[in-house]
């Protein structure tokens, strides 16, 4: 515990840890409490914490579960039913950046994102390791256009965005890659 309040100390950084007993918690804050440079928050679990969980189901379970759901395990639960628009969720995490290519091929484009050598990514295509809008390519030649994804097998996906044509002819593409 003391190693993960150092670390955040030295970087500035927020850090968290795994789930932890109440009287570890109150020894931990009482401890942390004494170094100057750090605020420790206890969050979830005891006393303060009420945890939850969101699950979509078939409309035709949501009245079952709503009234005879009462225990996950040996722990007491709730239901109730919230509008699909009311779902908490963190929104993924991505890195856009700007690229000038002379093509829009999926081998120019994809070898641009993922920063590896246009060789590689076609040695990818045939081995079919790359999706485009979650299909099979085989084809390094591909034309991709705004709004279409590009996945790696093992490398992660990678969203096109805006496409603008440079006065030289080439295009400047926008690519939103998902961490």
């Amino acid at each position: 515990m003391f190693q993960v309040a150092q670390r955040a100390s030295q970087r500035r950084d927020v850090f968290h840890t795994n789930f932890l007993t109440p009287p570890i918690v109150k020894e931990c804050m009482l401890a942390i409490e004494k170094l100057a440079d750090i605020k420790a928050v206890a969050q979830g679990g005891y006393p303060q914490g009420e945890r939850g969980a969101q699950v979509l189901v078939d409309p035709e379970l949501v009245d079952y579960l709503t009234s005879t759901l009462e225990k996950v395990g040996k722990v007491g639960v709730s239901c109730t039913q919230i509008p699909l628009l009311a779902l908490e969720y963190e929104p993924p995490r991505t890195k856009s950046f700007k690229t000038v290519e002379s093509s829009l091929r999926v081998d120019a484009l994809g070898s641009a994102g993922f920063k590896i050598s246009r060789t590689k990514l076609a040695s990818l295509i045939s081995a079919g390791d790359v999706r485009v809008n979650w299909s099979p390519v085989s084809k390094n030649g591909v034309t991709l256009k705004a709004g279409d994804v590009v996945s790696v097998s093992g490398m992660g996906r990678l969203k096109i965005g805006e496409i603008v044509t440079t006065r030289k002819g080439k295009y400047a593409v926008e690519l939103i890659r998902y961490l």
